[in-house]
């Protein structure tokens, strides 16, 4: 089961510029406004900046940007009524999500799919600003949480008395947990209190009708305590809810046991138990015993992938990636005249040192420890040629030649997106090698995609040069090669759909050509070759940003082939 929600990249790619553009108007507004507001221009110009994004992405049919962009207008909104009190806790929550808000599309844009669960605690941080109700964390989950379940009665008959004369003692130990754990989330002491409350009070309760709440609630307390669920503001409302319980027994004994509703926390703990990693026999029966689903990612991933967003920014990264370039670039150089002159001399060797030493410095910035690692490795043995520089090996310079190949390769993978910095850091020496051979590959593939690009630019432009002249066909005389040029590169890559849209665009106009009178509509039918040749291009320009295009954008030119009389043949799907 996944929480993952299908969109499509492609439609954001046209808009993302200006979609970022407006992004940072309106933050820029918002900081101009709360540092003047006595001038109402700039928080309205915001709120119509975030009201048109939250539009945009409503009409793009991305749930989860949406509702974040929807909930930072709805806090402007409010800020912007001049009988309101503007908070601190307004301005900290909106300038978070103006922060998280780029980085959330930009992973999105990566992954190629929204995790909407990702963005849940930022959402309800801005509600919590404006007194609104909490979003639960399962908001956008599609399928309905099973909540009916026979949980396993441990624990005998229990001890009623004992719970009675014992619950108020065990209500001041949850709360000592509970306050422990706001003030500090990463304490696993506070947890453990907050569990042996629970526990105990569960234990006491025994094999009573209405004790499920509580085994849940022991459960869920139990991974936290083993740092398996990480602490939001929803998980620290549902805690909450937990000692509103404890209070209702408290002062009304065993009959608030029967009265109290908690349909909504039941849901919650289950959710929370569906996320877990954490495991025993306990959290395998109830999993059966509730048939809940295994979910694709785990609380532990989404919490990693939640920190990532607040790591350097695309911009930031690609930015590193071209200097870190640049300077294997300066290294392999130094690299390729020592190995023609059979040895370095001791210049150009502690130059080499020096850039290697400060591309393991960035690096670690970049927190690529594995790359670092195996840098730092061929470092030390290029460190061990200062004895002998003029009696280094073929094989040494070809085994460190390797090691900026890798880095390289690495670095591009990164640039593509095609690379995560977890995949590299747990590459392994076989992974090492398919990163070089992929990054050659892509590297090919990109230059195929760019030279196809070109042919049907040319194209396009020997056809307006043919109409132009009043139809002197000298102009597309070359016509047709450049198609089946370019109908070849994509063969070669197995694109097969667009190149036989390119087979019935050569063939249609070897057909003009040899026609010896084409008639009055001739405009016409070039007009739909155009149609043909333009979505050809789009395509391409989509290959160009993602190799997993959606390769139905095709279908224009295939309509328009169709309609001149020369319609594609079927080939199997790439």
């Amino acid at each position: 089961m996944t929480l993952d929600v299908s969109i499509n990249i492609n439609s954001l790619r046209v808009i993302q510029d200006e979609l970022s553009e407006t992004i940072g108007h309106s933050a820029v507004d918002f900081e101009a406004y709360i540092a003047n507001q006595n001038d109402p221009g700039h928080i309205k110009s915001c709120l119509e900046a975030m009201v048109q994004v939250g539009g945009t992405f409503r009409l793009l049919e991305y749930p989860g940007v949406a509702l974040l962009a929807d909930e930072m207008a709805a806090l402007v909104a409010v800020m912007a009524d001049p009988e309101q009190k503007i908070t601190d806790a307004m301005v900290n929550a909106l300038t978070h999500c103006y922060f998280v808000l780029p980085r959330y599309i930009e992973y999105i844009t990566i992954r190629q799919r929204e995790l909407p669960i990702l963005i849940m605690p930022y959402v309800n941080e801005l509600r919590v600003a404006r007194k609104a109700e909490l979003i639960p964390e399962h908001y956008f989950y599609q399928t309905k949480i099973p909540t009916l379940g026979l949980m396993s009665m441990s624990g005998g008959s229990g001890d009623m008395a004992m719970l009675l004369s014992s619950a108020a003692r065990l209500r001041h130990m949850y709360q000592a947990g509970l306050v422990g754990v706001i003030k500090d989330p990463t304490s696993k002491l506070h947890f453990q209190l907050l569990s042996r409350a629970i526990a105990r009070f569960t234990d006491l309760l025994g094999a009573h009708p209405h004790a499920e709440i509580w085994q849940l609630a022991t459960l869920v307390l139990k991974a936290f305590a083993a740092g398996k669920l990480e602490v939001t503001l929803n998980r620290k409302r549902n805690l909450a809810d937990i000692e509103k319980l404890m209070r209702l027994f408290v002062n009304q004994g065993e009959e608030a046991l029967s009265t109290i509703s908690s349909s909504k926390l039941k849901t919650d703990l289950l959710f929370m138990l569906m996320l877990t990693s954490y495991s025993s026999a306990e959290i395998v029966s109830l999993r059966e015993s509730y048939s809940l689903p295994v979910l694709d990612v785990t609380d532990t991933d989404i919490a990693k992938q939640r920190e990532s967003m607040h790591g350097p920014s695309l911009e930031t990264i690609e930015l590193v990636i071209k200097a870190l370039t640049e300077e294997l670039r300066n290294a392999k150089d130094i690299l390729e005249i020592g190995s023609q002159n059979e040895g370095v001399d001791s210049e150009d060797l502690a130059l080499l040192i020096g850039v290697l030493n400060r591309v393991a410095d960035t690096l670690s910035i970049l927190n690529l420890k594995g790359p670092r690692a195996t840098l730092l490795e061929q470092l030390e043995l290029i460190k061990t040629w200062m004895d002998n520089p003029s009696d280094v090996t073929k094989g040494q310079f070809i085994e460190a030649a390797d090691t900026l190949l890798y880095l390289e390769s690495a670095l591009a993978g990164l640039d593509r997106r095609e690379l995560t910095v977890d995949d590299l850091n747990k590459a392994t020496s076989l992974t090492r090698k398919k990163i070089i051979a992929g990054s050659q590959l892509a590297q090919a593939e990109q230059l195929v995609i760019q030279e196809a690009q070109s042919g049907i630019a040319l194209a396009k432009r020997a056809i307006t040069a043919y109409v132009d002249s009043n139809f002197d066909s000298a102009h597309i005389a070359n016509v047709c090669v450049t198609l089946n040029t370019v109908r070849g590169g994509l063969h070669m890559l197995n694109y097969r759909r667009a190149a036989e849209v390119l087979r019935s665009c050569a063939a249609f106009v070897t057909a003009h050509i040899n026609q010896r009178n084409p008639g009055d509509q001739r405009h016409q039918l070039l007009e739909t070759l155009a149609d043909a040749l333009i979505s050809l291009e789009y395509y391409l320009n989509e290959l160009e940003n993602s190799r997993t295009v959606n390769e139905n954008i095709l279908e224009v030119a295939e309509e328009s082939l169709a309609a001149l009389g020369y319609a594609v043949q079927p080939v199997n799907k790439r």
